[in-house]
């Protein structure tokens, strides 16, 4: 399986306990796993973390290879951990 080979550790976690149907093409926080993972650096800067602590958006929380949310590193945890919770 192809899609498996280029994933990094915490997407093939994800990926091993959801499966891969329509990966990267849709994505549910109420059928998939969450995961954190680190943004590609963006070409034209970056945008502020909404959670206010005034730094850079630098990880996303992804289900099924699509971004749900994104903010810093902390803010990306925070907001997983309430996806969960729901």
């Amino acid at each position: 399986m192809g899609i498996l080979d280029d994933l990094p550790a915490a997407a093939l976690s994800a990926a091993m306990r959801t499966g891969t149907d329509a990966w990267g093409q849709w994505g549910s926080t109420d059928l998939h796993a969450l995961y954190v993972q680190a943004h590609a650096p963006m070409k034209k800067g970056w945008r502020m973390c909404r959670c206010g602590c005034r730094k850079r958006e630098t990880h996303g929380v992804f289900a099924n290879g699509m971004c749900m949310a994104s903010g810093c590193e902390m803010s990306a945890y925070r907001t997983k951990r309430q996806m969960e919770l729901r």
